[in-house]
């Protein structure tokens, strides 16, 4: 009996259908083919090459140090590590670009470009600092690979080298060769401007030793005639004229371009000029007529009486002293000065006085490089230049010694100012006023007067309180308000008596000339003002002071450069040559003329002195000589240093101020600069 039905068939043919599903399943797959190793790394090196050439530099590092450490020998080993190398360079990380290009020379020796590898290694170690180990590779380079055509580069390193030794002439030389050189790796036009910039600072920053060095390279090239210019200069320069000459005339010889054979020729003519000077001729700029003539008259006796008799001078080489009228007048002075420098072919100058006409002539004695001793207090003078100098007091001298002495020598710590309203006056002014508060003091009252005033009675009274009334406390003012509304009160009120002056000073500094001081001076004790110190500067210095004011200055202390009634015997002689000479008294302008005069002459004497740049350099160096006005001697920066003699007013005379001996500890400390 057979049973048929439709579901079990439904159902036969879904088993079949999953047998047949299975079975397709067991059916043996392709086997994929695994890529090799080789390809792998290959595809990293090509991805680090994509990002090397993007900018993508720390993804290349990445890349190229996972393809190195999959394929350490490949065939792209090498390149890779000298990417990483110069990615290293080029973000200043050296030390970490080193190894790898140390490596590369280890792992292939014999690759072609084993050359750029040894030059980025020199290369690192000049980034480095390490000069010397820089300098022995790039010359052992230049032995190892005479024809490899990065030559101008290598040239180029060791000249930076060597620079950076200290080897100057040694870095011309090879910057020369690389001038000359192949430039494999860079811009050659761009390269030899560098080169050129480099070689012409070497010239400018070289001494005469380095130059004479580096004249056996330069023969032939482009770079004499710069050369010879700087080394004609710099002797010239140091008053080595002979040897200034040649240089001049190798630089005419070493070109034909017309610029270097002007300059060269212009060099050839200051040489001539300067070997052209008399070394026994000294000029002097003075006012020997105009309203400064009685000024420049005595300046002109010290100078005459110091060159003595023409007996006297003709034992000292024949000195001559050229003597020029500047009239006080600046645009006089220099036409004076030019004259003297280019047709009286004088060694040096002696003056001007007056502070314009002194500035104007420094300026141009600079330039034309005549040595000129200044005679005026015009701060600043020197700093025109090193041909520039001064034998004069200085107001910061001045008011340094008079400070000091009061006090550091006697202890004093409050000080007036009672100044006039004038160039002069406010310059002391403010000198004082500082160097009080360097000193530790202090100011405590400061007042100014007009040219024309002769009362000053309103500014005295003002420096000690008696000008203004006298503030009182408000309960002071209504206490006396309540007692005067009283009636019966006002029968016993007592009009107050003058009030008594404020004083607060131990001393004054009246900074004006002698004539004004004996006005100012009776009215403090008519305002009831004693016992103080008076302090001036150098001008208060005349017999006129003590003659009419004498009793009001008993004690006063002011600085000056010369004092003749000194009890040495110098000063005595010289006091009593000058009267006899010119019937008179000397003064300081006098005693400085004397004392310049007798300086110069001694230095011409006892110098090897024969051109000005001699002199200017006997200036700096002779510190033997002491006159009337005492030691004299120059520093570098052209200051007479000479101390100021401090006087005080001893009865009817002028004496030297002796103070009591200090500890070390209170004295005032030595200049920074050693020639002081």
């Amino acid at each position: 009996m057979r049973y048929c039905s439709t579901p079990m068939i439904k159902a036969v043919a879904t088993l079949w259908v999953g047998i047949a599903f299975f079975l397709a399943g067991c059916q043996p797959r392709p086997i994929r083919e695994i890529p090799r190793a080789e390809e792998v790394s290959q595809n990293l090196f090509i991805q680090a090459e994509k990002h090397y050439q993007a900018g993508q530099y720390q993804k290349a590092i990445s890349l190229y140090q996972r393809y190195l450490r999959e394929s350490p020998k490949g065939e792209k080993s090498r390149l890779a590590l000298y990417r990483m190398a110069g990615i290293y360079i080029d973000k200043y990380r050296y030390e970490e670009a080193l190894p790898l290009l140390k490596k590369i020379i280890r792992e292939y020796p014999d690759h072609p470009d084993l050359p750029l590898v040894n030059y980025d290694i020199a290369r690192v170690y000049y980034r480095l600092g390490d000069y010397q180990k820089s300098r022995n590779l790039s010359e052992e380079w230049l032995g190892q690979y005479p024809r490899y055509p990065i030559q101008g580069e290598v040239l180029f390193l060791q000249g930076k080298n060597l620079r950076a030794l200290g080897d100057r002439p040694g870095a011309f030389h090879r910057w020369l060769q690389a001038f000359k050189a192949d430039w494999g790796l860079t811009d050659a036009a761009t390269m030899q401007k560098d080169t050129e910039e480099r070689i012409l600072g070497l010239i400018k920053a070289s001494s005469l030793q380095e130059l004479k060095a580096m004249e056996q390279y330069a023969a032939g090239s482009k770079f004499a005639p710069p050369l010879y210019h700087k080394m004609a200069l710099t002797y010239l320069e140091e008053g080595e004229l002979q040897e200034a000459k040649t240089a001049a005339a190798a630089l005419v010889q070493s070109t034909p371009e017309q610029y270097w054979v002007d300059l060269g020729r212009e060099i050839l003519e200051r040489v001539e000029h300067a070997l052209s000077v008399r070394p026994n001729v000294v000029g002097c700029l003075l006012p020997l007529s105009g309203p400064f003539s009685i000024y420049g008259q005595e300046v002109l006796n010290g100078l005459m009486l110091g060159l003595g008799s023409p007996e006297e001078s003709q034992e000292n080489g024949g000195l001559e002293l050229l003597i020029g009228d500047t009239h006080g007048d600046p645009d006089q002075a220099l036409s004076q000065l030019e004259e003297m420098a280019e047709t009286g072919h004088v060694i040096a100058v002696i003056g001007p006085l007056a502070s314009k006409p002194a500035s104007a002539v420094a300026k141009r004695a600079q330039e034309l490089g005549v040595p000129i001793i200044t005679l005026t207090q015009k701060e600043g003078i020197t700093q025109d230049g090193d041909m520039v100098f001064r034998n004069f007091l200085t107001p910061a001298k001045e008011i340094d010694s008079i400070v000091n002495a009061a006090a550091i020598g006697l202890g004093l710590k409050k000080f007036g100012i009672l100044y006039p309203d004038n160039s002069y006056g406010r310059f002391f002014m403010n000198l004082f006023w500082d160097k009080v508060e360097e000193l530790g003091g202090s100011i405590t009252a400061v007042e100014s007067y007009g040219r024309e005033v002769t009362d000053f009675a309103s500014q005295i009274k003002k420096m000690v309180g008696l000008y203004y009334p006298r503030p009182e406390s408000l309960e002071q003012m209504l206490e006396e308000l309540r007692y005067l509304r009283a009636e019966e009160h006002i029968e016993n009120f007592d009009v107050e008596e003058d009030p008594e002056p404020i004083v607060d000073f131990d001393a004054v500094f009246i900074p004006d000339s002698h004539d004004v001081v004996a006005v100012i001076t009776p009215q403090f004790p008519f305002h009831n003002v004693f016992d103080i110190r008076l302090l001036g500067t150098s001008i208060w210095q005349s017999p006129e002071l003590i003659a009419s004011a004498g009793d009001y200055v008993q004690h006063a202390i002011f600085p000056t450069a010369f004092f003749a009634q000194s009890d040495t015997e110098p000063v005595k002689d010289f006091v009593e040559s000058y009267r006899g000479h010119f019937e008179s008294e000397p003064g300081v302008l006098a005693a400085t003329g004397y004392d310049t005069m007798q300086f110069v002459k001694n230095l011409l004497t006892d110098g090897e002195i024969r051109t000005r740049k001699d002199f200017q350099e006997g200036l700096w160096s002779y510190d033997s000589f002491y006159g009337v006005t005492g030691r004299l001697a120059f520093n570098l920066e052209g200051e007479a240093m000479k101390k100021p003699l401090l006087l005080t007013v001893t009865g009817r005379h002028f004496s030297p101020l002796h103070l009591p001996t200090l500890p070390h500890s209170l004295l005032p400390q030595p200049s920074s600069n050693p020639q002081f």
